[in-house]
């Protein structure tokens, strides 16, 4: 027994949509989050470069185009800091790249290389169709693996044990992961099946080693103009027969049918109001539809990236089609869920489609407010964005998640998004205002569910985890306070102090660990649970620098990928 002399012990927190296995690899190298110009971005990689001459790739991640004056960098430019190696650099989103003359030939982007959609993927060229130097919306992906930038067994273990340990030091015990994010996401039938499944195997070394300190729900991604649903269903109805326990399971696939708002290509029903332009689908919707159809008649469940309310519409015409085929007893849910036209809204109450929703996606968060009301009009702000709090009055099955790595590792926590969605303001943000406009947030209650029993039930284990009853499993967090007693702008701030996973602590706070804490000293907790404070407040302070960027990204299952 553990007295906990008041402290709150809450069900351990669920997550139904983080990126933890294989992601952390796109912040590898220089960071510029904090360049405002060119010329800054330029004297960094510099140095970065010439401090690591072993490194035979330069990478690097921050810069933002609109330090740029909107232009595009060029590869001449990137040749004056680096140009004896390939050079890749993403930008804050991770959508774009901007590479080199030495990564361009390696990688042999020419004149006649092909665009994968043209205006949505593709090369910027100057007035002769020659590539410049900058990739757009992960059309950078194969130029990765070309120049030997992507190490898949070292990068995707490095990122699961620093980011799952996050996870479990933010109280999280089991998570749902939508797409294993590598450079061959774009290559469905190719590239992500060989990694998602190298990624299953290294989870599956991890559970005998008794290194998983969270339980994983993972799905086969779809995010390509071109592949066949029912080769791709296969694939996933294979994986979900071979992982089916309650720590490493496959039971859903992601579609993710998007190009990046930030760049005006997420589908929309009416035009940007900056720009004419509707955006554009990257998977269109009759393939959407053949892979719900597919997906559901196997037995898999299937969960759809939405960002432009076209998106929106054609995954709730795929839901519908789903329901008409017969296939109730299927939880598909929308994710993300960040515009939805009106007429949409009422079919997801009268359909009672579950969402996921990112909070962070529809605040003000790093002025994307302001960004917001420009590209798409103050009507639709008021009107379509961030609606997933009607749908939890509404009834319908409502949860919460960061998505990470579209969002950073210090948000991902479930006390951070609570806060977020009881206040609308982004908790890391100063001086901002409740937005949209007019919409009513979540109670705490409501909040809390979003982050336990309503992701479990999402996930089909709402008789295993999500509360705290006789049966179910001893998946636990201890809270310095409870979310209830305090502010809820104070709520991110709550402190973590252990959590527990089966019954063993997968984290315990530095603080009580090291100071032999009379309420809770465990005689025995998982190896994986001790993250000394230096190496936490390492990952956070680099998260906090990275946070800095202004990102509108609501999209990419990024690596944004909005994810």
């Amino acid at each position: 027994m553990i007295d906990l002399d008041g402290r709150t012990m809450m069900p351990g927190f669920v997550s139904a949509h983080d990126h933890l296995i294989s992601s952390n690899w796109t912040n590898a190298g220089v960071n510029l989050f904090s360049a405002e110009t060119i010329e800054e971005c330029l004297k960094l990689i510099k140095e970065y470069a010439e401090a690591n001459p072993d490194h035979k790739v330069i990478k690097g991640i921050g810069w933002n185009v609109l330090n740029f004056g909107g232009v595009h960098p060029t590869a001449k430019q990137l040749d004056t800091a680096v140009p004896d190696r390939p050079a890749i650099i993403l930008d804050f989103t991770i959508h774009d790249a901007w590479l080199n003359t030495k990564a361009l030939n390696m990688a042999n982007i020419t004149k006649e290389t092909p665009d994968a959609v043209p205006g949505v993927t593709y090369w910027v060229r100057d007035d002769q169709g020659n590539p410049t130097g900058c990739a757009i919306e992960i059309q950078w992906m194969q130029a990765y693996n070309d120049v030997g930038a992507w190490e898949p067994k070292k990068m995707m273990k490095e990122s699961a044990d620093k980011l799952l340990t996050i996870a479990a030091s933010n109280g999280t015990t089991t998570f749902l992961n939508p797409g294993v994010i590598t450079p061959n996401i774009k290559d469905v039938h190719g590239g992500m099946e060989t990694d998602f499944m190298a990624a299953m195997e290294m989870l599956t070394e991890m559970e005998k080693k008794g290194e998983l300190n969270l339980r994983v729900n993972a799905l086969p991604f779809f995010k390509s103009p071109d592949g066949d649903p029912k080769k791709f269903v296969a694939f996933a109805k294979k994986m979900s027969k071979k992982y089916n326990t309650d720590k490493i399971r496959v039971q859903s696939v992601k579609i993710h049918p998007e190009g990046n708002s930030t760049s005006a290509v997420a589908p929309f029903l009416e035009s940007y109001s900056h720009k004419d332009t509707k955006g554009a689908f990257n998977v269109k919707p009759e393939v959407t539809r053949a892979i719900f159809l597919e997906a559901n008649k196997a037995g898999l469940d299937v969960m759809i990236h939405t960002d432009g309310d076209a998106s929106t519409r054609a995954a709730v015409d795929a839901f519908e089609a789903s329901v008409r085929a017969g296939y109730t007893e299927r939880r598909n849910a929308l994710h993300h869920l960040v515009w939805t036209h009106p007429d949409d809204y009422k079919r997801l109450v009268d359909l009672k489609i579950p969402v996921n929703a990112t909070p962070n996606f529809s605040l003000d968060w790093t002025g994307q407010g302001k960004t917001f009301t420009e590209y798409l009009g103050l009507e639709r702000v008021k009107t379509e964005l961030g609606r997933y709090s009607d749908l939890v009055r509404a009834g319908n099955h409502v949860s919460i998640a960061a998505d990470v790595p579209s969002t950073m590792p210090d948000m991902q926590g479930a006390l951070y998004l609570i806060q977020a969605a009881t206040t609308l303001m982004d908790p890391g943000s100063k001086d901002v205002k409740p937005f949209p406009p007019g919409r009513k947030p979540i109670t705490v209650e409501q909040a809390i569910r979003a982050v336990t029993i309503e992701p479990a039930w999402q996930m089909h284990m709402e008789d295993r985890i999500g509360t705290i009853e006789v049966g179910k499993y001893a998946d636990l967090v201890v809270l310095e306070k409870s979310p209830f007693d305090v502010e809820l702008t104070d709520i991110a701030d709550i402190d973590v102090l252990a959590t527990m996973m089966d019954g063993k602590f997968t984290y315990i706070s530095p603080d009580i660990d090291g100071s032999k804490d009379k309420y809770l000293s465990p005689a025995e907790y998982s190896p994986s649970a001790s993250i000394s404070k230096p190496e936490k407040d390492e990952i956070l302070a680099q998260a906090a620098a990275m946070k800095s960027a202004s990102l509108f990204c609501c999209g990419a299952g990024h690596p944004h990928t909005h994810q």
